[in-house]
């Protein structure tokens, strides 16, 4: 994962392209393709300040280099800049060089985002939720093989009692 500084760096380098080529006129497309990168950059962001609710793995080695206060003032840097740059993305869509998609553009936009993100985190939890399935799967399926092992041991242990005693 991108450290929060590079991220943060990224995300505002494409944002000045972005406003940038909305000044200059550019293409629609142009402008779309900046905003993209621009929306990668951000979740890359919106990942490192989401991560701290996710369990780091059981046997890796924790270390935190840096005091709660410096990431909490990392992180509050980044959402106050990130809520800046929406609020211009909303103006140039409503006033600015994008205002021909209008209102009704900017909604549908944050509306696709929503379904997207929706999407996303839906295979996430079928993803996991499969994994789960295997893993039942395959314990069910070792205890089956290890039933019929130990039935076919006694049958075979009851054969050889049998055979002596005959």
């Amino acid at each position: 994962m991108i450290d929060p500084i590079t991220a943060l760096a990224t995300a505002t380098a494409v944002f000045n392209g972005i406003k940038k080529a909305v000044e200059l006129g550019r293409e629609a497309e142009d402008v779309f393709g900046q905003l993209g990168k621009w929306a990668s950059a951000v979740a890359d962001l919106q990942e490192w300040m989401g991560q701290e609710s996710k369990k780091p793995p059981l046997f890796k080695k924790l270390a935190f280099g840096r005091s709660e206060t410096a990431e909490a003032f990392d992180q509050f840097a980044a959402k106050k800049k990130l809520e800046e740059m929406e609020k211009e993305i909303y103006h140039m869509f409503l006033y600015g060089d994008l205002n021909h998609l209008g209102l009704d553009g900017y909604r549908e936009l944050i509306q696709m985002r929503r379904d997207i993100k929706a999407r996303r985190e839906r295979l996430i939890r079928d993803q996991i939720q499969r994994r789960k399935d295997l893993v039942e799967d395959i314990g069910t399926g070792l205890l089956i093989v290890l039933i019929l092992a130990a039935g076919a041991l006694g049958v075979w242990v009851m054969v050889q009692v049998a055979m002596d005693h005959g």
